[in-house]
């Protein structure tokens, strides 16, 4: 991990607002925070160089050093209920698509504590799908079919525990069979003590639990079903597609509520419960008939979500500071500059006017959604002479090569070969630094996005012009009302990613005589989405024509 970063909790603010900041120091002592007004974050000593205005009279401070752990991966997660406490016997179903090779424990589903040895998990390793029960003082049963699953190939999978003989089961059945792919069969195995099967745990869905999570499932699930008794392999195929009422403890169909952050449960007891990570939704099925290339359109076709062990939303951390905007502060880029001794980092922002408060006739869009889309973007261009250059022009020394701790850009790839489709600000954003460089350039400064746009506000600056700052995730809150008041608006150098709201604010604004000046390339290109469930988060789904990183699945 990098020794002293952090993020905010916000891109912008108005004066009298106020955004927190979490950071996390791995130095012994105190660090200091000080507020920059940032002019020009090209490190190029044969252009203007960096120029910050310093603002330690408005904002500073000492704070304690911490460090604060990113936990990577996404799983559901279901509050302990009453339903899954005292049973006996119980059987574990569910329908999956690995996407990567088992040479690690992955959890399907998991209620299970270690420690104790209470609680029972399905999951598959390098001998296929897996089942443990805990069997109390830190002990558990375990047992594994021995035929490892193929990758991206859909398999029912189960578990049953039979508390009257004391034997776990499991199973995995094909549903794709492949010439000469023998990876369908069950085992049984007699516990030579009961099962503990309570555990005040939540219940986990493609992981297997512990304090930070663990045992991520790379790949996709859909239909997982528990029932409070035992069956047996014959009867598998049938209840993968319906079961007796009064054997259902819980059943979670993820063509339900797609667009949220919560998964159904259609059994008895209501056990809903919660993603966490931004994990993929509006996947297609094991029934996907491929008929129907819109989720909306055939739901029950859609039902399946698609974990990764390197999902990030939110790394969660706790605020060490917060900082109001003062009233008279000007709209512009600010910055957090973080230092203890050699380290340092500096965190950006924006402060824009006061709804209905302009400070001037001309605004600048900062494209906040493009910084986000292409923030943390491993190039693998950290080379030998980008590092010399880095050293040599006091640039951001940290790079998204180096650094992965802090999940990905939508430019890259999961681990498991998916493209990446939800990125977030609720992180560290390396790239998006004053001062960084995103490559080597033998002919110029290697910039792009945030670096890159303070040339525009330099010039602004150079000139005597002021100008007001807006972002995208401002416009998209607030409408063609925040255009209004300004004669001009210009966008910044690459202002590709825009959401339906923004577009539609941007045309309405010109379609009523307003000026746009595109300064930028590559505008324009891209309709990202935005969800109240996840703030923070933009998701690009690369399902159209054009060039594109990745083919959405």
């Amino acid at each position: 991990m990098i020794p002293l970063t952090g993020y905010a909790d916000r891109f912008s603010a108005a004066p009298g607002e106020t955004i927190a900041f979490q950071v996390s120091s791995a130095a012994s002592e105190p660090y200091q925070a000080q507020l920059i007004r940032v002019i020009c974050g090209d490190p190029n000593p044969a252009g203007p160089g960096i120029k910050e205005e310093d603002l330690a009279t408005v904002f500073t401070g000492t704070y304690t050093s911490r460090v604060q752990p990113v936990f990577l991966g996404s799983y559901a997660r279901v509050p302990h209920a009453s339903a899954l406490h005292g049973l006996s016997s119980l059987t574990m179903l569910v329908t999956i698509w690995p996407t990567t090779s088992q040479d690690r424990r992955q959890g399907i589903i998991a209620k299970y504590d270690e420690a104790s040895g209470a609680g029972f998990a399905l999951y598959m390793d390098s001998g296929g799908a897996g089942a443990c029960i805990g069997t109390g003082s830190g002990q558990s049963h375990r047992i594994s079919v021995g035929k490892p699953l193929r990758q991206r190939a859909w398999y029912t999978v189960w578990a049953a525990y039979d508390a009257s003989t004391q034997t776990l089961s499991v199973g995995q059945i094909s549903l794709q069979p492949s010439m000469g792919a023998d990876d369908t069969g069950s085992v049984s195995s007699i516990s030579e003590r009961p099962a503990r099967l309570d555990t005040p745990g939540p219940l986990l869905i493609a992981a297997l639990g512990g304090s930070p999570v663990t045992g991520h499932f790379n790949g996709k699930i859909e239909r997982p079903m528990i029932l409070g008794r035992a069956i047996g392999a014959d009867d598998i195929a049938m209840m993968s597609t319906t079961a007796n009422p009064g054997d259902l403890v819980a059943h979670w169909d993820f063509s339900r509520g797609i667009s949220s952050a919560h998964i159904v449960d259609t059994g008895p007891h209501g056990l809903q419960g919660e993603l966490v990570n931004l994990p993929a939704r509006a996947m297609t099925g094991s029934n996907w008939s491929g008929e129907e290339m819109c989720w909306r359109h055939a739901p029950e076709q859609y039902g399946a979500i698609h974990f990764h062990e390197d999902d990030i939303y939110d790394c969660g951390w706790e605020t060490d500071f917060s900082f109001t905007v003062p009233e008279g502060l000007k709209s512009w880029v600010y910055a957090m500059r973080l230092t203890r001794g050699a380290l340092s980092d500096t965190i950006p922002f924006f402060v824009r006017p006061k709804p209905g408060q302009p400070t001037s006739t001309a605004c600048v869009l900062v494209p906040t959604f493009t910084y986000t889309v292409y923030s943390n973007y491993a190039r693998s261009v950290t080379t030998d002479a980008y590092r010399e250059r880095a050293a040599a022009w006091g640039a951001r020394e940290w790079t998204a090569d180096d650094h992965q701790d802090y999940g990905l850009s939508t430019y890259n790839f999961h681990s498991d070969g998916s493209g990446i489709g939800y990125a977030s600000r609720l992180r560290p954003m390396i790239t998006v630094r004053p001062g960084f460089l995103s490559y080597h350039d033998p002919r110029g400064s290697g910039l792009r996005h945030l670096p890159a746009d303070t040339h525009l506000f330099d010039w602004l600056e150079a000139m005597g012009h002021d100008a007001d700052v807006i972002t995208d995730h401002d416009l998209h809150a607030g409408g063609v009302e925040l255009l209004a008041p300004y004669k001009v608006v210009m966008t910044a150098s690459h202002p590709e990613y825009h959401s339906k709201e923004t577009l539609d604010a941007i045309t309405a604004y010109t379609e009523r005589g307003g000026r746009l000046m595109y300064l930028g390339g590559n505008g324009f290109y891209w309709r990202v989405a935005l969800h109240p469930e996840w703030p923070g988060a933009v998701e690009i789904r690369r399902n159209e024509g054009g060039i594109r990183a990745w083919a959405a699945e």
